[in-house]
């Protein structure tokens, strides 16, 4: 019996190209289909708005890397509206909010160095303390002694402050999904985003 010979054909950056393409094309056919509402304000619209506008003011040259740039942040502030209004109802600020997220994403003990989040947010070292003592005033950090450093501290989640975010990222969970189903029933559309925005990130750092 003859044995079936394995293909050996590689994948072309063209042959990617055109995948990625159909993929786009589909997603666009599909989101649109789906879609319920334009955002059309001249103020307050959605991306397609602002690039519109700016490729006026700008007409005859090709902005489309400012224009890419334009809808990365318009989403950017979709995504903080969409926490913000998580935070409100948990009675807490979105900048707290920021920084027991910090806290909890490098693991147990959930703890860090006021130089630390200065670095990570980049504020003032004042705007830290300041930040801190409102997170120990309501019970959802505290400090402790640096084990490293006699003359320092850490701040550390609280039990209420690790149930209050871990509430907040489990709703977000919820609430991305449910936003997201339209794309992610597209095979292929999330996986091929999230490179998408890899890529964007590292030309964006230069790194």
């Amino acid at each position: 019996m003859a044995t079936k010979k394995k293909s050996t054909a590689k994948i072309t950056p063209q042959a990617s190209a055109t995948a990625l393409g159909d993929l786009l094309e589909h997603m666009s056919r599909t989101l649109t289909a789906n879609a319920s509402d334009v955002q059309a304000d001249p103020l307050q619209g959605n991306s397609d708005v602002l690039v519109s506008q700016w490729q006026k003011q700008f007409a005859g040259e090709d902005i489309a890397a400012l224009a890419l740039g334009i809808r990365v942040r318009r989403v950017a502030m979709l995504i903080d509206e969409l926490l913000l209004k998580e935070c409100e109802a948990a009675g807490i600020r979105l900048n707290e909010m920021l920084l027991l997220m910090a806290l909890r994403r490098v693991g147990p003990p959930y703890a860090m160095r006021p130089t630390d989040i200065l670095k990570m947010h980049s504020i003032t070292s004042g705007t830290v303390t300041y930040r801190i003592d409102q997170l120990t005033k309501q019970d959802l950090a505290e400090r402790i002694d640096d084990p490293g450093d006699r003359r320092g501290y850490l701040i550390r989640v609280t039990p209420h402050g690790l149930k209050i975010v871990e509430s907040i990222l489990h709703r977000l969970v919820a609430v991305f999904r449910s936003h997201l189903q339209p794309m992610a029933a597209i095979p292929g559309a999330l996986p091929m985003f999230e490179e998408s925005l890899r890529l964007y990130e590292r030309c964006i750092s230069g790194s």
